[in-house]
């Protein structure tokens, strides 16, 4: 069998097989959506809060000369910077692997 036959076999095969169907979401994927809306937003709100309360700490600490509290409120407050740098990159980083384009 030479390589033009087995090319046309090939071909005659992979065009009779059907199409592919096409992007449908589930049924119930609105609710899904909705419920993954509210925690989006309410990780949102933690940050917002986690960033003044570390804020309310290190004012505190610092008039009060209270080295730990300062120290906590600092690291309080990088963490809800750090939180809030992943929750801005993350939707679309987790989109970008979800998708297999990342190379």
């Amino acid at each position: 069998m030479s390589a033009v036959q087995i090319t046309e076999t090939a071909v005659a095969v992979l065009t009779g097989l059907p199409d592919l169907p096409g992007a449908e979401a589930p049924p119930g994927s609105e609710l899904i959506t909705q419920v993954i809306g509210y925690i989006r937003w309410l990780a949102g709100a933690a940050i917002i809060v986690g960033f003044l309360a570390g804020l309310a700490l290190f004012a505190g600490g610092r008039i009060a000369d209270h080295h730990r509290f300062g120290r906590m409120g600092t690291i309080t407050m990088m963490a809800s910077m750090g939180s809030a740098f992943l929750y801005a990159i993350g939707y679309s980083l987790l989109t970008t692997f979800a998708s297999g384009g990342g190379g």
